[in-house]
């Protein structure tokens, strides 16, 4: 399966479920019934989806979790520190923890298990691995060729499997059952941080987002997973359902291929970004659910700064930067209507996310006189040519965050196997240096100037950041905090007591 393909498989949950160190530990009453999910995952379109990443998120922990700000924040390993060099991470693992097969977690399991994910996973800092070593039964060393500040936060994203079998974790749900069409989870009754208050879950896919509602209706799924944008507003409607909201550390982008003869100038792809109503993409293509992005750090992240020149809504200054970089407007060859030039856009046909938003960008770059075809593609031929670079733009959502890592992903010159190659690489000396700082001071400093590079020379217009919602049955207690995924809190998770007696 191609890079870019397993990245939108990730987006599913990945990015909202980085936080699971937070959850207050102590024992929770059991034996509270079978819960029931209702997702839509399409398997045929995307094999190794969602459905693996749910099942993964609730059965396996990582050694550190993401605060909402980007902090990394104990989980498996209690502590942690660095050594003067900054190229040797001790972590220190906590008492206590068991795999669901009874083992106790080690730092030779642990390491082992961080191997595997070093030949497997995509992470950017793990290419500067040099070794993974137990230094006794609950301490690992993890040594770099040079200081890399993405490695911690990276580490919230990888869970700790055990060697043998990847179906065994130390999360608070062990797999009993786990296909492409539904799995079933049991309370793991060991569970360090006490055993959850469910039984069991049960998840069942469904090939869309209606059927998955209506399994909801029937009363056949207790949660749904994911609320369509387009739905949102019938389903908290429904009386019987409460609705949960949450900011998705995705941002929505049109990326340019800087090998396009037009879109190698960065005067095309500043007066592109300036003919975008962010706030109109915002309202109308997301239907309010989202915030504008000015670029592709997280706003809350701990190291986020303002642009001090974000692009601003003004087609006028985008006609006018266009004129002087010598694309007037002129009638076509062929009898269509006048335009300076056209490009291409792929789409992803699946998702009809990106529809609207699609269709708005290409009327306001028409009235600029820009004509921009869009062209619908599969997701493994958008995962395909992305990486090829055989495109001219293409509009999708990318994964930011809790990590600065993933910035470094996307707009850094790629290497060997990249998620995609825009031929973009004016920032790689600033991306160097924010990933190899040595305090969180010079992060700081770094993200100001990257700003200043990416508002200069964009390699893509930062459209939207949108918000994903989850629904639930009102039989169901969930602990709502605040712009948080309940998913996170799923091992505090019951029944009500007035459902418990009907049942």
């Amino acid at each position: 399966m191609s890079r870019l393909v397993r990245l939108a498989a990730l987006a599913i949950v990945v990015a909202d479920l980085g936080v699971t160190g937070c959850t207050p530990p102590g024992p929770v009453q059991a034996g509270n019934g079978t819960l029931r999910i209702a997702a839509a995952l399409p398997r045929a379109r995307i094999p190794e989806s969602g459905m693996g990443t749910v099942v993964s998120f609730l059965a396996k922990d990582g050694l550190v979790a993401n605060s909402p700000d980007g902090h990394p924040q104990p989980n498996l390993a209690e502590s942690w520190t660095w050594d003067p060099t900054r190229t040797r991470l001790r972590l220190r693992l906590r008492d206590g923890v068991l795999f669901h097969n009874g083992q106790k977690l080690t730092a030779a399991l642990a390491a082992e298990s961080l191997r595997q994910s070093l030949a497997s996973e995509r992470v950017v800092s793990f290419g500067g691995v040099t070794a993974i070593t137990p230094i006794d039964d609950s301490t690992l060393e993890i040594a770099l060729r040079q200081p890399d500040s993405f490695l911690l936060p990276d580490l919230a994203s990888v869970v700790i499997q055990y060697p043998s079998d990847h179906e065994i974790g130390t999360g608070p749900f062990r797999i009993r059952e786990n296909s492409s069409a539904s799995a079933r989870l049991y309370a793991f009754d060991k569970y360090y941080k006490g055993r959850p208050a469910l039984d069991a879950i049960d998840i069942q896919t469904y090939d869309t987002q209606r059927k998955a509602w209506a399994a909801m209706l029937r009363g056949d799924a207790d949660v749904l997973h994911d609320v369509s944008r387009d739905a949102a507003d019938f389903v908290e409607a429904e009386t019987r359902v409460k609705t949960y909201t949450f900011p998705r550390a995705y941002y929505i982008a049109l990326a340019f291929n800087i090998r396009n003869p037009v879109l190698k100038d960065p005067a095309v792809r500043r007066a592109i970004n300036r003919a975008i109503d962010r706030n109109l993409m915002v309202v109308d293509g997301l239907r309010g659910r989202g915030k504008s992005a000015d670029g592709p750090v997280w706003p809350d992240h701990w190291a986020y700064s303002p642009p001090k020149h974000p692009f601003r809504y003004d087609p006028d200054a985008a006609r006018a930067e266009l004129d002087a970089a010598h694309f007037p407007i002129r009638q076509d060859e062929a009898g269509g209507m006048p335009r300076r030039f056209s490009f291409n856009c792929l789409m992803y046909a699946d998702d009809t996310r990106f529809d609207r938003t699609a269709l708005l960008l290409q009327k306001e770059l028409y009235e600029i006189g820009i004509d921009m075809k869009l062209e619908p593609v599969t997701l493994m031929d958008l995962s395909s040519r992305g990486a090829s670079g055989d495109f001219d733009a293409f509009l999708f959502e990318f994964v930011s965050g809790k990590n600065l890592g993933w910035i470094y992903a996307f707009w850094h010159t790629p290497g060997e196997k990249p998620f995609i190659d825009t031929g973009y690489h004016a920032a790689d000396n600033v991306l160097d240096g924010i990933r190899h700082a040595v305090s969180d001071e010079d992060v700081r400093k770094g993200i100001v100037t990257l700003n200043d590079v990416l508002s200069f020379d964009p390699p893509a217009a930062f459209i939207a950041w949108p918000s994903q919602a989850r629904a639930a049955s009102r039989r169901v207690e969930i602990p709502d905090e605040p712009n948080r995924d309940i998913l996170q809190t799923a091992r505090r998770w019951r029944f009500s007591n007035q459902y418990e007696a009907k049942r």
